[in-house]
Formats: structure tokens, sequence, C-alpha cells
């Protein structure tokens, strides 16, 4: 291939930012892609078919691109730890995820609680971390680690709401393991949960201790 041929094969685009592309396969043409608030954008195709294939490896380079912490420093030795930092938040999303599938909070607003917790020296309590249950949608199963905002200290978030059934449900009332009584390896069930933690308690001395206690 010649020089003159690999120079038509270059080419830019531009969204948020300029981006550059070299490729031996896809020239500069554009097709339609429609984004999730039913927006349509017409990226190069060569763009749109590597955001399409784009692999865990890539995207993880992509969310570490877009918030990355400050590298104004004259030490490689800082710039080597605060990398080092930048990965282990993300890490820790990725987990909060798996542990969390029915959660909605993206990775912006995960970093924000990161700095609030950091700034403030008290856990946050993020509302968007679980999806909570409305009057009449069936109440999902409780998260797998007990939820940041539980020792916030804002009772008034913490209320009471009955376990709703879902549609394969037989019985007449739902009920699951209390969260406080199953440390104590007791045999408790009940038939409410905390709305804010979407986490079964009874009511009186275990939602008390649940929400004021860090090893209840």
């Amino acid at each position: 291939m010649q020089v003159s041929e690999v120079a038509e094969l270059f080419f830019g685009d531009r969204d948020t930012r300029v981006v550059y592309m070299i490729s031996p396969i896809y020239n500069s043409s554009t097709v339609d892609v429609q984004r999730r608030h039913g927006q349509v954008k017409k990226p190069v195709c060569s763009i749109s078919k590597y955001n399409m294939f784009m692999k865990v490896v890539d995207r993880a380079d992509q969310y570490l691109a877009y918030y990355s912490l400050p590298w104004k420093t004259v030490k490689w030795t800082k710039k080597v730890a605060l990398c080092l930092i930048n990965c282990a938040i993300f890490n820790s999303f990725l987990v909060f995820k798996n542990l969390n599938p029915h959660s909605k909070l993206k990775y912006k607003a995960f970093l924000l609680n990161v700095a609030k917790a950091w700034a403030t020296g008290h856990t946050v309590a993020a509302d968007t971390v679980l999806v909570r249950p409305g009057p009449s949608t069936p109440t999902p199963r409780r998260p797998h680690v007990d939820p940041p905002g539980r020792l916030s200290g804002d009772m008034w978030k913490h209320t009471f709401a009955k376990i709703v059934k879902s549609e394969h449900f037989k019985g007449k009332q739902p009920s699951r393991q209390c969260r406080v009584c199953a440390i104590r390896k007791k045999g408790s069930r009940t038939a409410y949960i905390c709305k804010f933690c979407v986490m079964p308690l009874h009511r009186g001395e275990c939602f008390k201790k649940y929400h004021s206690l860090k090893h209840f």
C-alpha cells in the first residue's frame, strides 16, 4: 500500500471530543446511530463498529479517560499512585454493580459519593443506589451487602413498607428473614422492609439497631 493510499484512510470524527482513526477496512462514510433518548447521530462507520465490538479493557479505559484524577504533578511516583487509586475506584464500582444488579447508579455519581465520603469522613447515603419498590411493584430481593446509607443518621428517610408479593407467590402475605435476626442465627421472619435500604427488618428493636449500630 502506498503512502497516498494510507493518507486517504486517516480521518477524524467529533461528538464530545475529536477522535482520529486509521483503518484499512472502512472509509470516511457515516452511519445513522440512534442514541438512548431517541437522538440520531452520524458517526464515522469505523468508530461505530469500534463502539459496537468494544470489550472490557476498552470500556475501562473509556471510563478512566472521562473521569480521571488530576495529573498536575512533576513527581512520577505521585502519578503512579493516582493512577492506581483511579483504577481501584473503578474496580470498586464494578464490584458494586455486580453486587447490586438493580442499581441505576452511574459512575459519575459513584465518584461524587466517594469524594463526599473522603471529604467528610462519613458514609454518604446515595438515594440512587437501590431500586426502591413502589406501592404496587413487587419488592426486589434484598442487597447482598448492607447499603452505605443505613448509618447516615437521616432517620426520616428510613420508613417501613410492607413486602409486596410477586405474581408467582401463592400465599396471602410474603415474609422474609429479618436481617438483624439472621446475624444472631434466629429463624425469625418479617413482613416489612426498610423502604430506603430495601432490607427486611422487624419493627422496633431490630429496626433501631440496624440503623444505629455498625455491628448489630
